[in-house]
């Protein structure tokens, strides 16, 4: 007994210490997390924020729009009805840059990277609007054996980058509303 009572105690004080360094640790680890920005997929936007959020229609036609209307929709924004607009979401015409990423060696293209880039302003109650942006990025393969299909795909890779862009909008609201807030 006494044997493990010596043990104990000669360890106990380094115990302490590894403990204290590792708490130490943590601490400053979620700091610098929460310092760059990071906010959990999951949150979710103010009831206040959400009534009388509005999504803005472009000028001309814009599939995006109609996407992020969707989306929002069926994370439960409704369109506001009553005319009470106090936050306007107003999506800009998107831009899809293709990039040449490899090609055969009969010198035709093989693969392209595609640059997606999503520009959107937000404007909460009284305060400045906000420029946002930011650029989603897919490789997309050019088979010339089958050139019948590649439209209907990069259709459907378009599709799934509006898709993707409506979702990551979203997610990036409460940081963004935070963030105004915070001025």
């Amino acid at each position: 007994m006494t044997t493990v009572n010596q043990i104990t105690q000669s360890v106990s004080p380094s115990t302490r210490h590894y403990w204290l360094v590792r708490w130490f640790c943590v601490f400053v680890l979620l700091g610098l997390i929460s310092s760059c920005g990071f906010t959990l997929r999951g949150q979710q936007l103010p009831n206040s924020a959400l009534s009388h959020l509005h999504v803005e229609q472009p000028a001309r036609y814009s599939a995006l729009h109609n996407t992020v209307e969707q989306y929002f929709t069926k994370q439960g924004i409704q369109p506001n009805i009553d005319g009470t607009i106090t936050h306007t979401i107003s999506i800009k015409p998107e831009s899809i840059e293709r990039r040449l990423l490899s090609v055969f060696s009969t010198g035709q293209v093989a693969e392209y990277e595609l640059i997606y880039a999503v520009n959107y302003v937000l404007h909460f109650a009284d305060m400045d609007p906000q420029n946002y942006t930011f650029t989603l990025i897919r490789e997309y393969q050019d088979d010339p054996r089958q050139v019948l299909a590649k439209t209907r795909e990069l259709n459907l890779v378009l599709n799934e980058l509006r898709q993707e862009a409506a979702a990551t909008i979203y997610q990036r609201l409460p940081a963004h509303l935070a963030q105004l807030q915070g001025r």
